[in-house]
């Protein structure tokens, strides 16, 4: 049988690669890797197979990848993310793998994904530890991080791409990646290293120790890792003008001071212009209308594109025969995580009130010098002198920097487990497994928008229990806010204003207790028929506390806080068959070898009901080395508790309602916003939202009608060892998944265009009832303002609305040349190419292809291609890798400006071109033979994009994050050199 394994070439390799292989599509396969030359070799009973319950079976009709330890410290990995970037079918190929990735939760969490098949609402990857699941974190959402492990505890990484739901359950409708550790070390393993990059570094250290006895061993593990942050402006692609790269002039316009909106006009420092038309974000093609006004600013320097971060992770594993027939096995785990990220002050508009103002609200004492220019230039125009205005304001100019986010992560896990040999054939085990992780995510700094409204304009509104409440003061010079260049903000108000601290809690537990029984049942001509009958109990609880301001004033004292519980358990029963239907020994022509698995699993849960998942999957050998694979599954993912809320209506720790979007609402699907005071009842459609004057209402949040999401998939590949050419392993697999009732919350304008998502917008032609507001948003808390009359309320929560159509080949090869006189070289080459990726929403939607696009779907990054490729070589103590890492070009359809949208809301064309990235790392290592009282030594140096490639241009400007780059597929940091020792006792 074979098993999988990573590969690669250096560039001018690859036409010789691929001409070797006559042209075949590649995937790597090796047999599962030898122990080290003083560590004893595990027994069949301790070999962990991922895909099967059954033990010593490889996955029938599947190609299982493989990156084992020898890989990982050639790769100079110091996080599991920096292992999985080996495997082109994991998303994040050239992504620097620090800090939170895929998962979009402050925490940090880290969620690596196959195929691109789901993200941070629920993971469609099933993340395993020695084939057993992990505790799951996250502040806002339920996600498993491997990075818990030290990684020099690893002894291998599998990575299964076929569903394998019939076996594991939940979340395996991409496949499966299975991280397997060390279980017999005998003696001291230390491994140091420094890194050094541009405006980064890094400090890695790690420790084995081991001690094996005739019946049992223990290893304990432990790793540190401490890892700079990345300044936004220590890097010149990330400029906020990006017009000199074909993009948009992102710059700021509220540097010093903030903008004034009046009559239509916009004002900018120091005001004495005529005022501008139109937006500041412009493409470069077209001329900026705010290119020559003052206060234009770059303001990137007060935020990171990536956080600092510390680790602690700490594993002990331990085992011990009792007698001849009983095994125990015990895992456990600690591990803690503090990221921090510098961000900017933020945002806020308000009106200000030169004169006049209303009751409750107060003049701002710092306007009338500020709007003497103003008022002379709307005079002079015939507009009149104004008495307020709107007024946009940042506020990192005023308040400097000393804004952050600080993510906090700290787990603990232990297993059990006992297998016990019936007979010579028959086992059987128990055991079981508690997890706890705790996830905080703690803002401070920001501008507090209800601080600023204060101080602005004396007035401040919120929704508190369902009642509107206001507070009120009278302005001065002492508590108002000068946004206006002035520096007559005094330093109290300064205080409040940045008085706003949010602080989350994740408290999430998992227990899990399983029992199976396995063994052979008869034999056939290819072998014992072999099977497993097993049931689990699982149980996950999450205890989520939150801090926030209550849109009343300064945090400190006008907070709100609130506790939110979600439990969950879940029964299941499967049963894995295992027919070797012919051997070799039948000389039958064709079909050296033909093997059958059959399987099945049924979930019950607690709060969505059961699932049945069957998986069929063959292997046919046609000849000694040369085998055809195939596979047939249904799997599924269970809604996320954080998705599905804590209550009926779906309250989660991001629920909440604010104002409505602007919008505009065809009248072909909303037929009574013709109705709407304001609206042209003989036009076609109708804005509204914003600053239109007709108000609305968003809904955000989890959903408590969410069912779990069914996924297809089938596969058929090749296997090619040939006899003939010693170390030859190809492998190519053709993909196919289909995802059904995928959970996102589906954006607004496909809403508002599509007949098929238009029910998740209600219009209310005469005014929506308190009590039909009431109804949708009773118990969520209010985010932000909210104005009356409401005329629509949109629901942005999560829905079953996303389905795909993914198809690809993945490939793998590796070249073993054992030389007399030269040392033994290694040419490996993988990669990743999707042939399909279709969508479409709701069960009418229309159906549209998003292969090789981003920044559309921000969870679903569909490229075409990613591939590495790598030359090792060892020879006398030295070894020697490069590896090539390749992103392919794609579409960025996240700049609506230039991605073709059709009547229906969906994107037909058009979009920004992304070039390929392409980056080289190395790694160079010298082992001494003699060296004393250690077993081995040795130096190295590794180099992770050796050259210094930039990141390819991408349109973008997000604050608090990637600016000029695809802050998924594409790493900032440029060129790290980390020179490290390892030695062993």
């Amino acid at each position: 049988m074979f098993s999988a394994r990573r590969l690669g070439l250096t560039a001018s390799t690859i036409p010789f690669v691929l001409f070797s292989l006559s042209g075949a599509a590649m995937a790597q396969t090796k047999p599962a890797p030898a122990p080290a030359a003083d560590e004893p070799a595990p027994t069949e009973a301790e070999i962990v197979v991922t895909g099967s319950s059954l033990k010593g079976v490889a996955p029938v009709g599947s190609n299982l990848v493989t990156v084992d330890r020898g890989d990982i410290e050639n790769l100079g990995a110091n996080t599991v993310q920096q292992v999985l970037k080996s495997v082109p079918a994991i998303v994040g190929l050239n992504s620097p793998g620090q800090g939170g990735f895929g998962s979009f939760d402050g925490a940090g969490t880290n969620a690596p994904t196959i195929h691109s098949l789901g993200a941070s609402a629920s993971n469609s990857t099933l993340i395993l530890l020695n084939g057993h699941r992990l505790p799951v974190g996250g502040a806002n959402h339920v996600l498993a991080d491997p990075n818990i492990v030290p990684p020099m505890m690893l002894e291998r990484v599998e990575v299964l791409s076929d569903g394998a739901s019939s076996v594991y359950g939940s979340d395996a409708v991409a496949g499966v990646i299975n991280f397997i550790t060390r279980r017999k070390v005998d003696g001291l393993e230390l491994n140091v290293q420094k890194g050094f990059g541009k405006q980064y570094g890094t400090f890695n250290a790690g420790i084995v120790a081991g001690k094996t006895w005739d019946t049992g061993s223990v290893v304990f593990g432990y790793a540190y890792s401490n890892r700079s942050n990345l300044n936004a402006a220590d890097r010149s692609f990330t400029a906020a003008n990006q017009v000199a790269r074909g993009g948009f002039n992102f710059a700021d316009t509220n540097c010093t001071t903030a903008t004034i909106v009046a009559n239509g006009r916009t004002y900018y420092a120091p005001y004495t212009a005529g005022g501008a038309s139109g937006v500041p974000y412009v493409s470069g093609s077209v001329a900026n209308p705010i290119a020559n006004q003052n206060g234009q600013c770059d303001l990137r320097q007060y935020w990171d594109i990536i956080p600092s971060e510390k680790r602690h992770n700490a594993m002990v594993s331990i085992h011990q025969d009792i007698g001849d027939r009983l095994r125990l096995t015990g895992d456990f785990i600690y591990s803690s995580r503090r990221n921090v990220q510098n961000i900017s002050r933020g945002v806020a508009s308000g009106t200000v009130y030169l004169s006049g103002a209303p009751a409750g609200a107060s003049n701002n004492p710092f306007a009338t010098a500020a709007f003497a220019a103003v008022n002379a230039a709307e005079t002079a125009a015939g507009r009149g002198a104004i008495t307020s205005a709107t007024v946009n304001f940042s506020g990192d100019t005023l308040l400097g920097r000393g804004a952050q986010i600080i993510g906090v992560d700290e787990t603990f896990y232990g297993r059990l487990d006992a297998e016990y040999d019936i007979s010579d054939t028959w086992r059987f085990n128990v055991g079981g497994l508690i997890g706890r992780d705790k996830s905080s995510v703690e803002t401070l700094g920001r501008l507090n928008p209800s601080g600023f409204q204060l101080a602005l304009n004396g007035r401040a509104t919120a929704v508190l229990n369902g009642i509107s409440t206001t507070v009120s003061q009278a302005l001065t010079a002492t508590n108002a806010i000068d946004v206006f260049g002035g520096n007559g903000t005094q330093a109290g108000t300064l205080a409040t204003l940045t008085d706003s601290r949010i602080y989350q809690v994740g408290d999430q537990t998992i227990n899990n207790f399983y029992a199976k029984i396995d063994g052979d049942l008869f034999q056939l001509p290819g072998g014992p028929v072999k099977v497993a009958i097993g049931g689990e109990y699982s149980s996950y609880k999450i205890n989520q506390d939150t801090v926030q301001p209550n849109g009343l004033g300064a945090a400190s004292f006008n907070s709100l806080a609130y506790n939110l519980n979600y439990k969950r358990n879940v029964k299941s029963g499967y049963v894995e068959l295992y027919l070797p239907v012919i051997g070799p020994e039948q000389n039958i022509p064709g079909i050296r070898k033909f093997d059958l698995n059959i399987s099945g699993r049924v979930d019950s849960y607690s709060d969505v009901g059961s699932t049945t998942n069957p998986k069929i999957a063959a292997n046919w050998e046609i000849v000694e080395g040369l085998r055809v694979r195939g596979n047939w599954a249904r799997s599924f993912v269970a809604p996320a508790l954080t998705s599905i809320g804590s209550n009926a209506q779906g309250r989660t720790g991001e629920s909440g309602f604010t104002g409505g979007p602007a919008v505009t609402l065809p009248y072909a699907l909303f037929p009574t916003a013709a109705q709407i005071p304001g609206c042209v009842a003989t036009a076609t459609s109708c804005s509204v939202g914003g600053a239109t004057g007709i108000n609305g209402i968003q809904i955000n949040g989890g959903n408590g009608n969410l069912v779990p999401q069914k996924g297809k998939a089938w596969s058929i590949g090749v296997d090619l060892a040939p006899v003939q050419v010693p170390g030859l392993r190809i492998a190519v697999t053709y993909w196919h998944n289909e995802l059904r009732g995928g959970i996102t919350a589906p954006q607004i304008a496909l809403v508002t265009n599509s007949a098929a998502l238009s029910q998740y917008l209600t219009v209310y032609p005469t005014g929506a009832t308190a009590a039909q507001i009431g109804a949708l948003t009773a118990t969520l808390p209010q985010t932000g303002t909210v104005l009356s009359p409401t005329y629509f309320i949109y629901s942005n929560q999560q829905q079953n609305v996303l389905n795909l159509n993914v198809s690809g080949i993945d490939l793998d090869a590796s070249y073993r040349i054992q030389t007399e006189n030269m040392g033994k070289f290694t040419l490996t080459a993988g990669f990743s190419r999707k042939t399909q990726f279709d969508q479409f929403f709701g069960a009418t939607g229309a159906t549209f292809s998003v292969l090789g696009v981003a920044g559309y779907n921000l969870t679903f990054p569909s490229l075409k291609y990613e591939g590495r490729y790598s030359v090792g070589w060892d020879y006398k103590g030295f070894d020697a890798n490069v590896f090539v890492n390749h992103t392919g070009g794609y579409i960025n359809w996240g700049n609506p400006a230039n991605a073709r949208i059709n009547t229906n809301g969906l994107p037909t064309g058009g979009g920004d071109v992304v070039k390929a990235f392409v980056t080289v790392d190395a790694h160079l290592g010298y082992t001494f033979s003699d060296t004393g009282p250690f077993k081995s030594l040795q130096i190295y140096a590794d180099a992770n994009n050796l050259f210094d490639a930039a990141p390819p241009f991408y349109n973008t400007f997000t604050l608090n994050g990637a600016v000029g780059y695809d802050g998924t597929n594409a790493n900032p940091i440029g060129r790290v050199i980390t020179l490290g020792i390892r030695t062993k006792f």
